[in-house]
């Protein structure tokens, strides 16, 4: 090797060493704490209900004389609106139905809030749309008799009874105050057994 390619070499490192010193000097803004996630899963059972309709005088003729009957009746799984409210703005408003080619599926519900640590005021109102429309009923989350309400000058809405098993109750609501560390996960999920919406895993680390 040259004199002069050592003289290059070392202007070189020497550039190298000053320029790493330098960038050692730079401030950094800090990094922003990580977010905390609030998850929302469940799994839920809906009233299932037969929602019959008066046929007129003109469609029972085009039945056969052995087929005629008063009112048609198509059974269903009620559908649930989802609302979420964090800190006072609203972060979820949606319907949620079931799912299936007849709708008669369980009801799912997942969703994955950020939420910045500290304390966090959480709203969860999940209703049945019947409750909704104002319409009464029996006992709720339970297997229902011949109840019938009526819903317009010739429907009705008459509960199924066939292989039912307990049903979600028709309102559940869950109010809580948050204390949120960094990446912490609270999860908010259905109890079956207490029927309630509830707060568990607190803390994990997504």
């Amino acid at each position: 090797m040259t004199s002069g390619m050592r003289v290059v070499g070392g202007v070189l490192a020497l550039a190298a060493i000053v320029g790493l010193g330098a960038l050692s000097q730079v401030p950094y803004p800090p990094e922003p704490p990580a977010h905390a996630v609030i998850r929302l899963t469940w799994r839920t059972r809906s009233k299932r209900v037969d929602e019959c309709r008066r046929l007129t005088t003109e469609e029972q003729a085009q039945l056969p004389a052995h087929m005629r009957r008063e009112e048609v009746c198509e059974g269903r799984v009620l559908a649930y609106r989802l609302r979420v409210v964090l800190d006072g703005d609203t972060v979820a408003d949606e319907t949620v139905e079931p799912r299936g080619a007849r709708a008669d599926r369980p009801l799912y519900v997942f969703h994955e809030i950020p939420a910045p640590p500290g304390v966090r005021v959480l709203d969860v109102a999940f209703v049945r749309e019947d409750s909704l429309r104002g319409a009464t009923g029996g006992d709720e989350g339970t297997t229902g008799g011949d109840e019938r309400a009526t819903g317009g000058e010739d429907s009705a809405v008459r509960e199924g009874r066939a292989g039912r098993v307990q049903e979600t109750p028709a309102v559940l609501q869950f109010s809580e105050r948050l204390e949120l560390e960094p990446r912490q996960v609270a999860l908010i999920t259905y109890d079956p057994e207490r029927r309630a919406l509830v707060l568990k895993g607190y803390g994990q680390t997504p």
